[in-house]
């Protein structure tokens, strides 16, 4: 029995200890610069009505803690959503890569705050600098998903006193 208990002993925090170790976050967050592709899914459907094509935007991952990153999209004009912002997104180490995945309701304000409460999802990954992703926003009140598709370069930050 007592070898028993020196094995739970082991166990009592639910993580084995490599685990814990595991820092991802620094991998992805910086802003990227790239181009947004935007559609329309309406509820019950998989055909996308493209909105939007090739519209330049900065997103902003920055840090939560060693394993999350918030995801930022500024000023997004389309219904007039304003700042999408996912305030915890975890991020995991792949093959040569980073991955990461958030999910939050989030409620819009001025023009868009009368299409309440919407879920909204984003799905990435970053490889040497690159990230792509997909944010999905769902917008129960017109029966339809906004499908942002998402391709950017990180930028490389200016020396400061220049």
């Amino acid at each position: 029995c007592s070898s028993d208990d020196d094995d739970s002993d082991n166990k009592d925090n639910g993580n084995p200890p490599e685990e814990e170790a595991v820092i991802t976050a620094p991998d992805v967050i910086g802003t990227y610069w790239g181009n947004l592709d935007i559609s329309m899914i309406p509820d019950g459907s998989d055909q996308e009505i493209v909105i939007g094509d090739g519209i330049e935007k900065f997103i902003t991952l920055s840090q939560v803690s060693n394993t999350e990153v918030k995801m930022e999209l500024k000023d997004f004009e389309l219904l007039k959503f304003g700042d999408i912002v996912i305030d915890k997104c975890e991020v995991k180490k792949g093959e040569g890569m980073s991955t990461f995945t958030g999910q939050q309701d989030l409620t819009f304000e001025g023009d868009a705050a009368s299409l309440g409460t919407c879920p909204v999802t984003v799905t990435g990954a970053v490889e040497d600098g690159n990230a792509d992703m997909t944010i999905n926003v769902k917008v129960p009140a017109l029966q339809q998903t906004v499908k942002v598709t998402y391709s950017g370069v990180k930028q490389v930050a200016e020396p400061s006193g220049t």
